[in-house]
């Protein structure tokens, strides 16, 4: 895991001091912690294609391998479900050894909770809940990826 990661959070309209997403300047940033953080780090490591990063070249998985692929959308769904499952023993793998994970950064659970076949597009959607230790939960949306239909 690097040392630095640019994170992002939600948050209220009337909390917003600027027009920049990401500031590094006069303003304090806001540091993302608790369930937000573990939702990031499993939304990155999940979202990377595996290969890209120069520094590790078995971080990531091969879910971004289905866009424009011509994977079948039942046969999708299982591509996700190993994505997941690889995610999962990556991130409990760094938490392992660290004691200074707070619990609500720590990854209980991550699972499929809805697989969403989009036949005319062709493609899916699907939404993954990620449980903490301290057991909060937060949704992960993945919206439509799209693959090519087969002749």
């Amino acid at each position: 895991m690097p040392a630095y990661d640019v994170n992002i959070q939600i948050v209220p309209a009337d909390r917003y001091t600027g027009m920049g997403f990401y500031s590094f300047g006069q303003k304090r940033s806001l540091g993302v912690r608790g369930i937000q953080k573990l939702l990031n780090m499993c939304a990155k490591y999940l979202l990377t294609p595996i290969g890209s990063d120069p520094l590790d070249l078995t971080y990531g998985t091969n879910l971004t391998s289905l866009i424009g692929s011509n994977v079948i959308l039942s046969d999708a769904q299982e591509i996700l479900d190993i994505a997941v499952d690889k995610t999962v023993t990556a991130v409990q793998g760094w938490q392992a050894g660290q004691a200074s994970v707070p619990d609500d950064e720590r990854l209980a659970t991550m699972a499929v909770t809805d697989y969403i076949e989009i036949p005319e597009g062709p493609g899916f959607a699907a939404q993954i809940l990620i449980t903490n230790v301290a057991n909060q939960q937060l949704q992960l949306v993945l919206p439509t990826l799209e693959v090519r239909s087969t002749p």
